[in-house]
């Protein structure tokens, strides 16, 4: 050869052919599966954990705007309606930690401490 092209050892496999042999070689062994199963435990935790902050984050907002709308009760002419509105946004709070104590449900609390705590101060 002076065509100045090398020939290379995959250029006799049809494109793309190789990387099926390669998954095709090792089947899925006893430790991926265990890998994969890990995998899926720790997905389904964090997606609990980001959860359970969301939810946490949510009961601290309408929180605080209780708060600020029981502030106003002393200056403002309709105080009845301030408590009425105050108690519907204390319902959505009180709703909040439902579904946190449902997420909770069979689950190991002191995991997910950091992601309720502040909700729960």
């Amino acid at each position: 050869g002076s065509g100045g092209f090398r020939k290379r050892k995959h250029d006799n496999f049809p494109h793309g052919q190789r990387r099926e042999e390669k998954e095709n070689v090792n089947p899925p062994s006893a430790l991926m599966k265990s890998f994969k199963s890990f995998q899926l435990e720790l997905d389904t935790r964090h997606d609990k954990y980001e959860r359970l902050v969301k939810l946490s984050r949510d009961i601290t907002i309408e929180s605080k705007r209780t708060i600020f709308l029981l502030h106003r009760f002393t200056s403002a002419p309709n105080g009845e309606e301030v408590l009425s509105e105050s108690e519907v946004k204390l319902d959505a709070v009180r709703q909040k930690i439902k579904q946190v104590a449902q997420e909770l449900i069979g689950e190991d609390m002191y995991q997910f401490h950091r992601a309720i705590s502040p909700g729960k101060q």
